[in-house]
């Protein structure tokens, strides 16, 4: 049997002519948790919809415990009952809490006893035991979430889709939505697949981040995203991303365009390097472990993270923070999008 509950080969997606996704092989492995980052517009939450057999795909192959789903067969309707997707703004019933969770259940003609029995457990699991009779319309956005989470848990999935599942809610909610992520991978075996904004989150409760920057799947952490104006240079051309600071690329491109540039191709260091197209000067504002890696962020006038092997980072002193330091990188590793 396959390991990978879900996987997906020269996967395409065109929204009017555009292309929105392209994903030559992706896989989530029965019982992980992942977490899908990217900037707006990078595909996330279009990558979930197909995922969850919402809506097709331009081209390519979906692929469910090994073997390829066919849209239109009787069979896909058995695997999509096997996952569910709870969205960032979930709509609820103006009815009872009670009737919202109900709703999958009676669709797929559970029994009265049995659905009250997995009602009261999806409640209880997400905190929310004693809700039934309250009007799914009067509660705060924490709530509504974990009302919308447990009409998704009720349903037993073997797939848990999120989009963004944090993103309106206060801090406590926060983290009682993430323990219970975890919890239902744990407890359940349930594979988790999210998108999130939050990559401190990402990094707290996932077993793979998968990165996306404009439809594509990337090697790290999407940050070190810029936005600025492209005007031609010597080879190349330069983009202002404010005023006094101007990047080069060995790219070609006009006008308004995003600019990416790998963590892991950022170097830092005490002295200007004359050999690399893209030099500033600036200071560290905060240093941490990650895994084998220094993550430092520079300020130079924007802010720049730098993913640094341990044995190379050269700044041992206490005030680190305070010295003048140079960050530099190739025009080559200055990606526009």
């Amino acid at each position: 049997m396959d390991s990978a509950i879900i996987r997906v080969e020269k996967l395409k997606k065109d929204y009017d002519g555009k292309r929105v996704l392209d994903i030559p092989e992706l896989e989530f492995k029965t019982g992980s948790i992942y977490a899908l980052v990217g900037p707006n517009g990078s595909g996330k939450t279009t990558l979930l919809k197909i995922l969850n057999l919402l809506e097709a795909s331009t081209s390519g192959h979906i692929y469910f415990d090994g073997s390829e789903i066919n849209p239109n067969s009787r069979k896909a309707l058995d695997i999509r009952r096997q996952m569910t997707l709870v969205m960032q703004s979930p709509v609820l019933f103006n009815t009872s809490v009670y009737k919202n969770v109900a709703y999958g259940l009676r669709v797929r003609d559970y029994g009265k006893e049995q659905i009250r029995d997995l009602i009261k457990n999806s409640l209880e699991q997400v905190g929310l035991y004693g809700f039934e009779e309250r009007k799914a319309r009067n509660l705060s956005a924490g709530e509504t979430q974990r009302v919308a989470l447990a009409r998704a848990l009720a349903l037993e999935p073997r797939l848990l889709f999120m989009d963004e599942p944090t993103a309106n809610v206060d801090r406590r909610n926060v983290k009682a939505i993430e323990s219970l992520i975890h919890e239902i991978n744990t407890q359940k075996g349930t594979t988790v697949v999210f998108t999130t904004h939050d990559l401190s989150q990402a990094h707290r409760i996932t077993d793979k981040i998968v990165s996306l920057l404009d439809g594509k799947i990337i090697g790290s952490s999407p940050e070190n995203i810029f936005f600025g104006c492209c005007k031609p240079g010597k080879s190349g051309c330069i983009i202002e991303i404010k005023e006094g600071i101007q990047l080069k690329t060995a790219e070609n491109k006009k006008g308004e365009s995003g600019i990416y540039i790998n963590p892991q191709n950022i170097s830092i260091s005490s002295k200007k390097s004359p050999e690399d197209q893209n030099c500033f000067d600036g200071k560290i504002t905060s240093v941490a472990l990650e895994n084998e890696k220094v993550r430092a962020v520079v300020d130079i006038g924007i802010e720049l993270v730098a993913l640094i092997k341990r044995e190379e980072f050269q700044f041992r002193d206490s005030d680190i923070f305070e010295k003048n330091i140079y960050v530099s990188f190739k025009d080559s590793d200055v990606h526009l999008f």
